[in-house]
């Protein structure tokens, strides 16, 4: 029912996303990404405070949405899901644009107050402080002539249609089938703590 041989999914339409399409993309956020090791690592407690992590996920997302000079968020919509999204990618196209908008509840001082309960806040400042670290490693050499895929999810009851992969959503085996290429790895461990998140970095050039 998906891609491949028998032709791209007719039910699907792919589209740039709107502000109106904010809670339906926080639907795909939340059950696209529910078993991401990713989404575990930053955000523990997500089951104890699901309104906490709504909340600020939302606000995530709602700054990529106005913020169409830098961030294109792409989704995916089904005519059997009632024309809503069922999958999405949020692409940087724009690295000269910096990002516009507040700390999602985790102050990068230590010593700042933490306003959200879903988070482990030592994990998250070290995520953001090792990603930064990893962009300049690998990609920091491309210069600003590069566009980033950021983000990239499904609904697990659409997946297997060809909705991520029409959006290049399914992860690292995906990725080099469709010529992307590892460009190394990072590992994200905060000092004196035995869990970990590995990231791979891959490379797609013209």
């Amino acid at each position: 029912m998906g891609g491949g041989d028998c032709g791209p999914d007719e039910r699907l339409t792919l589209r740039r996303a709107t502000l109106g399409d904010l809670d339906d993309v926080l639907t795909v956020v939340l059950e696209g990404l529910s078993g991401d090791p990713k989404f575990d690592y930053r955000f523990p407690h997500r089951d104890e405070y699901p309104d906490d992590n709504r909340k600020w996920l939302r606000q995530e997302y709602k700054e990529y949405l106005e913020q169409p000079e830098k961030y294109a968020l792409m989704i995916m919509t089904a005519s059997d899901n009632d024309d809503k999204p069922v999958s999405l990618a949020v692409w940087d196209i724009s690295l000269a644009e910096p990002h516009l908008g507040g700390d999602l509840g985790v102050p990068d001082d230590p010593n700042g107050k933490v306003v959200r309960r879903d988070v482990n806040p030592t994990h998250y400042r070290q995520w953001k402080k090792q990603m930064i670290a990893g962009f300049e490693e690998y990609f920091g050499k491309y210069g600003i002539e590069q566009l980033h895929l950021w983000v990239l999810c499904t609904l697990p009851a659409f997946r297997g249609r060809g909705a991520g992969t029409r959006l290049y959503v399914n992860g690292k085996k995906l990725y080099e089938k469709l010529g992307f290429d590892p460009c190394g790895s990072f590992t994200i461990r905060v000092e004196g703590e035995e869990e970990s998140m590995d990231i791979w970095p891959m490379t797609h050039l013209p």
